[in-house]
């Protein structure tokens, strides 16, 4: 299952992230969920002392931050480039 952070579905309703940057990632994660393929994305684990694997998938100019647990995959955040390695890097 694909769960999304509440600051994520915020921005969604402010329209902050285009809607074909949340369907691209959308399609993503649930194919990613299917296949357990990380190949498959451009998908990097994010280097730094975290209780937690992070990863970054990539789409444009666009960035995701999640993490998986169990079966589950967890969206955290979702941003611009510039934002997203100011906060995790």
């Amino acid at each position: 299952m694909v769960l999304y952070d509440d600051s994520i579905k915020k921005k969604i309703k402010k329209h902050e992230i285009p809607k074909t940057i949340i369907q691209q990632f959308h399609n993503a994660f649930i194919s990613l969920e299917l296949t357990e393929d990380f190949s498959l994305f451009d998908i990097k684990r994010i280097k730094g002392n975290f209780e937690r694997k992070y990863y970054r998938l990539r789409k444009g100019t666009y960035r995701a931050i999640f993490y998986l647990d169990d079966k589950n995959i967890i969206v955290i955040y979702i941003g611009h480039r510039k934002d997203v390695y100011k906060l995790w890097l």
